[in-house]
């Protein structure tokens, strides 16, 4: 529906050699909506997961992909937005059911209440990158009927103008737009997915052959660099297969061997 496609496709072909399907009469929409007229059914990952294995009600294909995001404030850095995408990949054929995600600063997630006639809602708007960049209008004390696809800024206007009037206290908000066909930075945040997840089906269980051999977690402990007591430090990341469940561990990345002196509980207590 949101022309995802775009960036999930180039990844796939070119690492894994696979062309990417769509199948065109699924609603997804039904599963939850950015403009929060629709709640998702459940969680985020059993909500894309869910969304994946729909495409085998009517493609005769093993694999699917499907993709859920989510994005708003961060609490703990004020005026900042954040968000987290998620991408699953269920194979029926060989028992898969893998999921990526990918926690993101990189989005125009904005969201602001305006009274009607309020001047600086066209100002506002270009600044979130309208029309380039979507934009819902929605009446601040009924979220049921949110305006979608505005296409000018006089129809932006005139939706907050019209949801102000009709609110109980007088406003209505603007928010970004957040699906991917009408947010160009969404799509890249999903390329970069899609190379993450298509990269981790490329490797395959060295014990079963099945592909998406990858990390499935860590185990803290790295030895002090002073007196070599365990540390809340990373000592090594675990590597599994989700088929056969054979694990590998492997070295931090960084290369370290020794956790500073300063994180050591012994050499350092508080």
């Amino acid at each position: 529906m949101h022309a995802k496609e775009l960036a999930v496709a180039p990844p796939f072909r070119r690492v894994l050699g696979a062309e990417i399907v769509i199948r065109p009469d699924i609603d997804t929409d039904a599963l939850g909506t950015f403009s929060g007229d629709v709640p998702r059914p459940d969680a985020l990952v059993e909500t894309c997961v869910l969304k994946a294995e729909l495409a085998f009600q009517s493609l005769d294909v093993d694999c699917a992909i499907a993709n859920e995001g989510s994005y708003g404030p961060i609490d703990a850095v004020p005026l900042t937005s954040g968000g987290v995408e998620i991408m699953a990949f269920v194979d029926r054929r060989r028992g898969i059911r893998m999921v990526e995600t990918l926690p993101t600063h990189r989005t125009s997630w904005r969201l602001l209440r305006f009274k009607a006639g309020d001047p600086n809602v066209r100002i506002v708007a270009k600044a979130m990158g309208f029309p380039r960049y979507g934009v819902f209008v929605v009446c601040s004390s009924d979220w049921s009927r949110p305006i979608k696809d505005l296409t000018t800024l006089d129809d932006v206007v005139s939706a907050m103008d019209q949801e102000a009037r009709r609110s109980e206290d007088g406003f209505a908000v603007l928010f970004s737009d957040m699906r991917a066909h009408r947010n160009p930075l969404r799509m890249r945040v999903l390329r970069a997915l899609a190379w993450k997840l298509a990269k981790r089906l490329e490797r395959l269980c060295p014990k079963c052959d099945a592909p998406g051999f990858g990390s499935i977690g860590n185990r803290r402990g790295l030895p002090c660099e002073d007196c070599g007591a365990p540390t809340h430090w990373v000592h090594f990341e675990i590597d599994g297969c989700s088929v056969c469940g054979h694990a590998e561990t492997r070295p931090r990345k960084d290369g370290r061997t020794t956790a500073k002196k300063l994180s050591c509980s012994s050499c350092s207590p508080k």
